[in-house]
């Protein structure tokens, strides 16, 4: 299926406008050079670019030493050798001064087998033991094993330690063997053989063993599948760790070859790598029961593909369960027979729910087998305690893990990697078990949709974590997309993850890791808590520790959510500003506010679910003084509502969606000439995929379009009416289906006030994709609106179209000018147009920018965190000439700003929520 939700900003180090400031100044580097890992007699080049006043000297270091020669702003190095491996930075000079850029780092390697290169006694009799050998270029990114055993007489060997080793370290792995002046003579050895992994070592006291096996399930007509366990185990010498995968898995895992989507193939890498877990290792003995965790897998994902988590749990004292489902694209079976995937297609809300029927009735067969294995099994028999029993899963595998946690008295705690929620079930009824819900950064809450929809209901997460009612925990990583919550993080590249995922709302990726080492943490701290009763208080609340989570929040701890304010202000007639927040207030679901010119804040309206929840859209102020706006939630049937506010914050429901007429109004209203209002539903409709409404200022609702996907799917944007007296808009999917997996890369159209639809444009990923944001009509009569991504560099677009459907793409996002366009444009009275992206800039936190109508660009602001972070709402120009927006995160307290920009780029914040 097309999980468009798992989208994100991209993110590059874009210093033009500083490069500006300082045109006359000091040099300033606008691109540093970069680490470099090769094999031996490769070819390569360092290079620096500088702005400020010419001409610029360079001068390039190696290990801090100046270099002879290397005298220019690229350092060409040919026949690389291991000596050549060091570290390389280059100093910028001119009249005023110098600057030294970043260090790179170049590795060169020469594939070795391991082996120990030295033994020295320390004083105190402590043995020393060096160690050489590596692999090639192509696993620099991992870490090779060094399994290492010890023997007082050459003959019974013991495991000593297993050492993990970053490959691209420089200097000698060493390893200090303090029990030695025990002995009379100590022996050591290490396998020659080269052991890549892409995964952390497990953190906790205990090796970690592991053996699959293959399972029958009667109640879904006698389906196989296979599962792995992983268990604390006892180590043994000469045992090996197990392949990560098995090779027909690393070949047919789509996640493993990204060629098709601008990345990388690492399939090779992949079915090289070994796990760190020991097959058929024997159980320890420490304990004498441990409890259960399951492993449910992503859409079309496998049992191993979180195992840095399920292994780092086993070492910690938990048995482990991963298994395989349906629509794992590829399972191995033990006498080698080779199975795809039975679920192909998971577009409808049937296909669905059936894919998570049957995963759920396949880890109630687990249960089940687990105990007749606690009875009979030579491995595990009475050492299972099955009265705590958690699960996990990531995507799919997340949303299903929440099933079992509703619907099965076995299951005492789940957790849930970015899972997808469109279950009614599950998302309006509360577990009475704890539930751990990770978030990836790219985002915000409720998800923006991109579109998604299975029979007209978009994927929420956020309502899924607001439904429960105690021990429910949300922990949202900043820097991390969809992809960082697999073990596929750790094998892909980000410029890999970039092209198939997007980037991060920070424009930037948290380093894999880092990433999971938090996930293990949190997952750990979770299970400990609820299965074991062992509580280290990372729960409590934001952690020291993580700072990178940048937002965590608890039902014990956290009863109302932060506001982040994510839609555009409007100027009311008394000159105060008007805006929503998507959430927060008395009722968590959302508010309306008033703010002075000088910086007041006043909450007009806490939205309660029956008079609607969760505002996407900013409000339009009618002809009659009052505002009317949508929320995208809530209502009679919670599938959302229109409604008016007087300026002193009286609420009236005028619409509320049945589905039938629309439903889930993502966008804002527009007053037509005629004085009714118009505007569009993302899914609901003849056909669940979007409609455009009229309206009346009494709520009086006709639907006028409902979109078949050939016209358009999933409008995002708010309308604006032409000087033609016609409407103009966007869908953020539908068009061409033959790209962007069958849904659409979306379009422009045209519509009369009667309801005559006309498609302008088609997007097709070259010339823009995914339009989420409302158009501008300028003032020689042309339209200009942006798109998320597409263009030249797949990163978003500003295009200008004229009003018979002619369009030009006037610039096209490149991670250095920003990227990602959530929020349409404004024209100034000064005639230029002004907007925001996601993400990008110099702070990587997205930007403020002014375009001519011809379409020459300059950055005004980029966001830093500090002075806001991720603007997805239009701005608006206020009657002193400035403009006025939000941020979504960011600012004194990181939950969101309200920003006052001048058209030269001087920045002011008024709120800080």
């Amino acid at each position: 299926m097309n999980i468009r939700h798992f989208r994100n900003l991209v993110v590059s180090i874009c210093l033009g406008w500083l490069a500006a400031s300082l045109a006359s100044a000091q040099p300033f580097i606008t691109i540093q050079p970069t680490n470099r890992f090769v094999n031996a007699s490769a070819a390569v080049t360092f290079t620096v670019t500088a702005s400020g006043t010419g001409p610029f000297g360079y001068q390039w270091l190696f290990d801090g030493t100046a270099m002879n020669g290397a005298n220019n702003s690229s350092l060409p190095l040919s026949n690389v050798q291991p000596a050549s491996s060091g570290y390389y930075s280059v100093i910028v000079s001119n009249a005023t001064g110098s600057v030294t850029s970043q260090v790179a780092e170049l590795k060169v390697f020469v594939a070795a087998p391991h082996n120990l290169s030295g033994i020295q006694v320390e004083p105190g009799g402590s043995a020393s033991l060096s160690f050489a050998g590596e692999t090639t270029a192509s696993f620099a990114p991992y870490y090779d094993l060094y399994p290492l055993e010890t023997s007082s007489n050459l003959m019974d060997w013991a495991p000593l330690a297993t050492l993990q080793r970053t490959n691209t370290a420089l200097d000698t792995l060493r390893f200090l063997d303090a029990d030695a002046p025990q002995f009379s003579q100590r022996f050591y050895r290490t396998p020659t053989n080269v052991l890549a992994t892409p995964d952390p070592q497990p953190t906790g006291p205990y090796p970690v063993g592991t053996f699959s096996m293959l399972l029958t399930n009667t109640y879904r007509t006698n389906a196989m599948f296979m599962v792995t366990f992983w268990y604390p185990a006892v180590a043994q010498a000469g045992v090996l760790p197990a392949k990560y995968v098995e090779p027909q898995v690393a070949a047919g895992e789509w996640d493993y070859n990204f060629t098709s989507r601008g990345g990388g193939n690492f399939i090779s890498q992949v079915t090289a790598f070994f796990s760190h877990s020991l097959s058929n290792a024997p159980l320890a003995t420490n304990l004498s029961v441990y409890p259960v965790v399951l492993y449910d897998p992503a859409a079309t994902g496998h049992r191993r593909e979180n195992t840095d988590k399920t292994e780092d749990l086993a070492s910690w004292g938990y048995v482990v369960v991963g298994l395989d489902t349906s629509d794992t694209q590829v399972s191995v079976f033990p006498d080698g027979t080779v199975v795809y995937a039975q679920t192909t297609s998971l577009n409808t809300m049937a296909q669905w729910d059936a894919d998570i029927e049957g995963r759920l009735l396949d880890l109630q067969c687990v249960l089940d087998e687990l105990q007749t294995l606690n009875i009979s099994d030579p491995r595990l028999g009475g050492r299972l305690d099955l009265d705590k029993i958690g699960v996990f899963g990531w995507s799919l595998g997340g949303a299903t893990a929440a099933q079992l946690c509703l619907r099965d008295p076995r299951c005492k705690a789940g957790a849930g990697f970015d899972g997808s929620f469109f279950e009614t079930n599950v998302v309006t009824q509360p577990l009475s078990v704890p539930y751990l819900f990770f978030r990836g950064g790219d985002g915000p809450d409720p998800s923006s949709g991109g579109g998604t929809l299975l029979d007209g209901r978009p994927d929420d997460r956020w309502e899924f974590y607001n439904e429960q009612v105690t021990n429910a925990y949300w922990v949202k990583l900043v820097s991390t997309v969809h992809l960082s919550f697999g073990d596929v993080d750790l094998i892909l590249d980000s410029g890999s993850i970039a092209a198939g995922w997007g980037v991060p709302m920070s424009g930037q990726f948290l380093p894999p890791a880092r990433v999971s080492q938090i996930i293990r943490a949190y997952l750990l701290s979770f299970f400990n808590k609820y299965l074991k009763g062992q509580d280290d208080h990372l729960l409590d609340g934001p952690s020291p520790a993580y700072p990178e989570v940048m937002q965590f929040l608890s039902t014990s701890s956290f009863p109302v959510p932060p506001e982040y304010p994510s839609a555009a202000l409007v100027q009311g007639g008394d000159g105060n500003f008007y805006g929503t927040t998507t959430y927060g207030g008395t009722n968590g679901l959302g508010t309306a506010f008033q703010v002075t010119p000088a910086g007041a804040l006043t909450t007009l309206v806490s939205f309660n679910g029956t008079n609607g929840s969760y505002p996407y859209a900013g409000l339009v102020q009618g002809s009659d003084g009052n505002f009317y706006g949508t929320t995208c939630y809530g209502g009679a049937g919670d599938l959302g509502t229109v409604f008016q506010m007087t300026p002193a914050g009286m609420l009236t429901t005028l619409v509320s969606f049945s589905g039938t007429n629309g439903s889930y109004p993502y966008a804002g209203l527009v007053q037509g000439s005629d004085g009714n209002f118009y505007g569009t539903t993302l899914g609901g409709g003849a056909r669940g995929i979007g409609t455009i409404f009229q309206m009346t200022p009494a709520g009086a609702l006709t639907t006028l379009v409902s979109f078949n996907n050939s016209d358009g799917a999933a409008p995002l944007a708010a309308l604006v009416q032409g000087t033609n007296g016609n409407f103009y808009g966007t869908t953020s999917q539908g068009g061409n289906l033959s790209v962007n997996s069958g849904a659409g890369y979306g379009t422009v159209f045209e519509m009369t006030p009667a309801g005559v639809l006309t498609t302008r444009v088609v997007f097709s990923g070259s010339n823009g994709g995914s339009p989420t944001a409302v158009l501008v009509q300028g003032t020689n009569g042309n339209f200009y609106g942006t798109t998320e991504y597409g263009g030249a560099s797949g990163k978003g677009t500003v295009f200008k179209m004229t009003p018979t459907g002619v369009l030009t793409t006037l610039i096209s996002f490149n991670l250095a000018n920003g990227c990602k366009l959530s929020a349409g444009l404004v024209q100034g009275s000064d005639g230029n147009l002004y907007g925001t992206t996601d993400g990008g800039g110099a702070g990587g936190g997205g930007t403020v920018f002014k375009m001519n109508p011809a379409g020459v660009l300059s950055t005004l602001i980029s966001f830093n965190g500090a002075n806001g972070n991720s603007p997805q709402a239009p701005l608006v120009q206020g009657t002193d000439g400035n403009f006025c927006g939000t941020t979504e995160y960011g600012g004194a307290n990181g939950l969101g700003t309200v920003f006052q920009v001048t058209t030269n780029g001087t920045l002011t914040t008024l709120v800080s929520f």
